[in-house]
């Protein structure tokens, strides 16, 4: 909690910091819109401002840590921020599955700029974000405790829920997809090790921002974010004195 609070602080920060003031609507200037997107569910973060009218990623950021997101993305956020502020239009995060600590920094950012900015915020599924050579993959994680989890993503869309498969059935339970064309895409080592031929990738900011290119972010109703969570959250109770 004492991160997710100081990662919202410094996102309001940042407006105090701008050379100039970052309160506006991008609708109201001749700039195209442009989305700013933040996708912290893995090791490897990235940053993206994708123009929703040339369908690319004009500018961005990554760097890879592996439980410090909230130490890490303020020095880029601040820079795309500050080149692109009077273009932006709203910004996207990526809610997950993936890292508790990094999600939560995500939303925190991106709920604390929305404030900042005015701009309109929404998350987004990170699977659908994952970076392959095609639109259709086989997303396969460590879910810990001894078990994975396994995304059907076709056409950039999940397929459902994602499956908790226990490591000892991994094998077993991919055989079926595998058949069916599907590459494993994983930012795991334990799938790596286990899985023949699976694709090291991350899911990526510009990508994540593409899947709502036609979307009227500024008609959204405002909604709370929330993580994606594969399981709830597991609580060890004290024991008794």
């Amino acid at each position: 909690m004492v991160r997710e609070i100081s990662c919202a602080a410094a996102a309001l920060d940042l407006r105090a910091r701008l050379p100039h003031p970052a309160r506006w609507r991008a609708s109201h200037l001749p700039f195209p819109p442009m989305i700013l997107a933040l996708e912290t569910s893995t090791r490897r973060a990235s940053l993206a401002v994708y123009d929703r009218e040339s369908d690319r990623v004009v500018d961005g950021a990554s760097f890879t840590t592996d439980r410090a997101h909230n130490a890490a993305i303020f020095a880029p956020l601040e820079r795309l921020v500050a080149a692109h502020r009077e273009q932006l239009e709203g910004i996207v995060v990526g809610l997950g599955p993936g890292s508790y600590g990094g999600v939560r920094v995500g939303l925190a950012v991106a709920n604390g700029l929305s404030v900042a900015m005015g701009l309109p915020v929404i998350g987004g599924n990170s699977l659908e974000a994952w970076e392959t050579a095609g639109d259709s993959c086989l997303v396969v994680g460590d879910a810990r405790r001894g078990s994975c989890f396994v995304a059907v993503v076709r056409e950039r869309k999940l397929q459902g829920e994602p499956e908790l498969v226990d490591d000892a059935d991994l094998g077993a339970f991919l055989a079926p997809l595998l058949d069916g064309g599907l590459a494993v895409h994983t930012c795991d080592a334990k799938v790596v090790e286990a899985v023949a031929g699976a694709i090291v990738s991350y899911p990526e900011a510009g990508r994540l921002a593409a899947l709502y290119r036609a979307v009227d972010l500024n008609g959204l109703a405002p909604t709370a974010l929330e993580p994606v969570y594969l399981r709830a959250p597991y609580i060890t109770m004290p024991k008794a004195k």
